[in-house]
């Protein structure tokens, strides 16, 4: 098996101990989505300028090299300045990583995904209010564009069982394999068909970023599994 060798740029969403002195990162890139590669040395060495670098909100340039699919870290350098949000928008970006860290397929490049992620993470470290008013826009944007990407965002304009239009003035079950149904407003859960119609154009009004988060909740563990989120014990109110 021949040696292959990638360059890459993109953020660090995940890292954990391996072996003594190495960390298994996990980057999103630009060019193969999701990779994993093994920074050999860079746990428990304060002067490693890998250590330093291998830090999420870091826009980074790599090589990794390697006859496997887990490859090895080569050359790392930063291309802009890191990040910084504050307050909720950082746990906003722990929960972002997370979901990506656990949603995302290995080596297979989402680049309007990848753009979103970026305008994400501007947006929350630009932030001088980190409300959940203030930042509930972004993560239910970047959710949908991360349901979107992997095939699983419901289309909002239409019955998934007969494929009329959604009509504003009624009400729909929301059944998380198949999409929305028209069902009676005294259902428990029903949603309105205007806020489905606000949500497909965008429009997202308190009452849609309910609906939103509603949907989000129900459908996000097809890509991410059961397990409870880390990130959700840090910022219980996401």
């Amino acid at each position: 098996m021949y040696m292959q060798k990638l360059v890459a740029s993109g953020y660090v969403i995940h890292r954990r101990p391996y072996r003594e002195t190495s960390l298994l990162v996990d980057f999103f890139t630009r060019e193969y989505g999701k990779i994993t590669v093994v920074a050999k040395g860079a746990r428990g060495n304060t002067k490693s300028d890998r250590k330093s670098l291998l830090q999420a909100l870091q826009y980074l340039e790599f090589e990794c090299a390697g006859r496997t699919n887990l490859k090895n870290l080569g050359r790392v350098e930063q291309k802009s300045n890191a990040l910084n949000p504050q307050g909720k928008a950082l746990y906003c970006v722990f929960y972002i990583n997370e979901i990506l860290q656990r949603a995302l397929p290995e080596g297979e490049a989402i680049a309007p995904l990848f753009e979103k992620y970026q305008a994400s993470l501007q947006s929350l470290s630009d932030m001088t209010e980190t409300t959940n008013q203030a930042v509930e826009p972004i993560l239910r944007e970047f959710e949908f564009s991360l349901l979107a990407a992997l095939g699983y965002l419901p289309d909002f304009g239409y019955d998934c069982s007969d494929g009329a239009e959604i009509d504003a003035s009624a009400f729909y079950h929301y059944e998380v394999e198949s999409g929305f149904m028209l069902c009676d407003a005294k259902r428990k859960l029903a949603i309105s068909g205007k806020l489905l119609l606000d949500l497909a154009n965008g429009r997202l009004s308190k009452d849609a970023l309910n609906a939103a988060k509603f949907i989000v909740r129900k459908t996000l563990p097809l890509v991410i599994g059961d397990k409870a989120l880390k990130s959700r014990e840090l910022f219980k109110t996401l």
